[in-house]
């Protein structure tokens, strides 16, 4: 807990000061920002060459899904050599990839292929550069700088999608996913000449199977078990963004409006992070967690009754910030439990989890899209999201009181595993 009690002793601006974190925001913002270009550009293009939800949604899943297989089978590669160089590599492969994909012609099946190994690549990128952040801030202004990251990149998201929604239908696909490909080089460029490389830890045990060890390092602690868990809901809060052409396709909209409402699952994000983080006290935050792991999906539950399309995209926004502040908790919390030569493993891990749950609830999305409507299979996946938060939830109380009990007696502690 100790890692968001620094909330309160840093600020935005503190942060800010820090050039390597800005170099490092900036470079991530662009990247971010073509990734959303291209994930539209993708999702519209399937759709209109199927008319079939499902395809695009299992489409959409190929940008997430293969993610955590290279955090399982590469993260330990962040440990092992400079955080900065992996981000650079990553950056660079990333480029030349989406630049392929922008050839005339290319096929579909080669278009799913070169996107998951994008997302593969991803696995290790993640978890150099959630470690990287740590080591550029430091534990107590870490989780002001995850807070910072996270309200830019929703609103990085937010331009994204609603430029690659336009830009889409206004020229063509090709010319979104030629802008991603710049925005990886130009965040590598920006990577190598504004971070210093850092020592690697030394202290790095090689013994087991990265998947293994990735596993077990997982397993060890139940309040990271609880962390890890919490990870996997976003199988259910991502369904909005799946399935959103299928959405708006069943509301009547021309789809100029699928960018804008991909927008909307990140506008309550940029406005109530920086409310949260100035008024949920510290202290309060481990409580607030699993609060609001179990009530995220609740507004999804809403959208069948929704007549316009804007008061759907109200609720998106309400559970994309409740999502949002979740997410800044989680990760504050697990930089502190993670030990620093195994910190890019597991952030990396915990990362790709969240990204392949995305992927897997989007994939799931669209075939229930198919089977009853995309309104529905919205609903559906916020009601569900309950019950499934509830075991991680309970675990993280537990183990967390256990914790907090042991350091204010003054004893050890051993927690059951």
């Amino acid at each position: 807990m100790a890692a968001v009690e620094g909330a309160n002793e840093a600020t935005f601006r503190e942060v800010l000061a820090v050039g390597e974190f800005r170099a490092m925001w900036l470079a991530e913002m662009l990247s971010f920002a073509g990734d959303q270009f291209a994930r539209v550009a993708l999702v519209v293009l399937v759709f209109d060459h199927t008319n079939s939800a499902a395809i695009a949604g299992l489409t959409y899943a190929l940008t997430l899904v293969p993610s955590v297989i290279g955090a399982l089978t590469l993260s330990q590669l962040a440990d092992r050599r400079s955080r900065r160089q992996v981000i650079v590599f990553v950056d660079a492969l990333r480029a030349l990839v989406v630049a392929v994909m922008v050839i005339p012609g290319i096929g579909l099946s080669w278009l799913c292929v070169l996107v998951s190994a994008l997302s593969f690549v991803g696995g290790p990128y993640g978890a150099a550069q959630l470690a990287l952040l740590r080591d550029l801030l430091g534990a107590e202004r870490y989780p002001v700088g995850m807070t910072l990251r996270q309200i830019t990149a929703q609103a990085a998201q937010i331009a994204g999608f609603a430029a690659g929604g336009f830009l889409s239908a206004a020229l063509s696909p090709q010319i979104c996913l030629a802008v991603n490909a710049l925005t990886f080089a130009v965040s590598a460029l920006v990577m190598r000449l504004c971070i210093r490389s850092r020592p690697v830890s030394e202290s790095l045990s090689s013994t087991g199977s990265p998947v293994t060890t990735g596993v077990r390092l997982v397993w060890q602690d139940p309040r990271r078990r609880a962390i890890f868990a919490m990870t996997f809901l976003g199988l259910f809060y991502v369904v909005p963004e799946g399935i959103a052409v299928s959405y708006v396709n069943e509301m009547g909209y021309r789809p100029e409006f699928v960018g804008i409402v991909l927008a909307s699952c990140g506008v309550g994000a940029v406005i109530l992070l920086p409310l949260f983080a100035w008024f949920v006290a510290p202290d309060r935050q481990r409580v607030a967690l699993p609060i609001l792991c179990l009530t995220t999906g609740l507004p999804l539950v809403l959208v069948p009754f929704c007549r316009e399309l804007y008061s759907a995209m109200a609720l998106f926004a309400v559970s994309g910030a409740l999502w949002a502040a979740s997410v800044v908790m989680s990760a504050s919390f697990l930089a502190k439990l993670l030990p620093d030569d195994h910190r890019s493993r597991g952030m990396g891990i915990a990362s790709s989890m969240n990204v392949t749950a995305q992927g897997l609830g989007i994939g799931l999305a669209g075939i229930g899209a198919e089977a009853v409507t995309a309104s529905w299979a919205i609903a559906i996946a916020g009601a569900i999201s309950v019950p499934a938060a509830l075991w991680s939830s309970i675990l993280w109380l537990k183990s967390t009181s256990s914790h907090l009990l042991a350091e204010i007696e003054g004893c050890p502690v051993t927690l059951s595993r």
